[in-house]
């Protein structure tokens, strides 16, 4: 058991190493633009919330995702990890768990630095309970679990493109595939289930809306790790 929590420990450290991750210098200049864009706004028009909550930190979310299996999808490195005697599917959950740690600490970074110019972080909330939306201001834990459903589709839905297609470029596409065709339709694609709680139709239901991402993200990480664990995929695929 402890050989077993030493061995996770050091596969968060390896997850972790972001100065070897080539697209975590974009996602990182990406953050920096956000609280950039954050600290010259004016103090008296705050800046939307919604689009750091929602439309920034959706892409930095799959980002994030893909990032983590730079080295082993991106370099070909699976063939060969897929050969020794570890658990795959704790490996994918591990690194699914890092990309939504890190897209939550994104989220404190620039929501630290809204409070800091602005001294409140004003928007629409939607209550649990169903009732109507209000727009006023929150904590910072209140609009990350308003947010976090979307977080963690965005991440399931990515980390299931990668194994599925067993390429990075394969989790780009389903991620941004979502985002893009939400964002440019208003909502009005995914309609009561949308991404956003900006979009979301006045007669649909907030809880509902949030639920289902949840469900659908469970069942999405539970198909990624049921896939990645037949070796075979990985192994032959130096042959193909």
């Amino acid at each position: 058991m402890r050989t077993e929590l030493e061995r996770l420990c050091r596969g968060f450290q390896f997850d972790w190493r972001l100065h070897k991750q080539p697209v975590a210098i974009l996602a990182i200049l990406l953050l920096l633009l956000y609280l950039i864009s954050i600290v010259t706004g004016q103090a008296d028009k705050p800046r939307v919330v919604s689009y750091y909550a929602e439309m920034g930190m959706f892409p930095l979310v799959i980002m994030f995702t893909t990032m983590m299996f730079q080295h082993e999808i991106g370099g070909g490195g699976m063939e060969i990890i897929a050969t020794y005697p570890v658990s795959l599917r704790l490996i994918a959950w591990r690194k699914w768990l890092s990309a939504v740690l890190l897209s939550l600490l994104a989220s404190l970074i620039w929501m630290s630095v809204y409070l800091y110019k602005y001294g409140m972080i004003r928007t629409k909330f939607y209550p649990w309970n169903g009732g109507e939306a209000v727009f006023r201001s929150g904590g910072i834990l209140e609009l990350l679990l308003q947010a976090l459903p979307a977080y963690l589709l965005l991440a399931s839905l990515t980390l299931v493109g990668i194994i599925v297609f067993r390429s990075i470029y394969g989790g780009l596409l389903s991620g941004f595939s979502i985002w893009i065709l939400d964002t440019i339709s208003g909502g009005r694609l995914l309609a009561s289930f949308t991404l956003y709680t900006a979009y979301l139709p006045r007669e649909a239901s907030f809880p509902l809306n949030r639920v289902t991402m949840l469900l659908v993200s469970v069942l999405l990480l539970g198909l990624a790790l049921w896939l990645i664990g037949y070796r075979e995929r990985w192994i032959g695929r130096e042959e193909e």
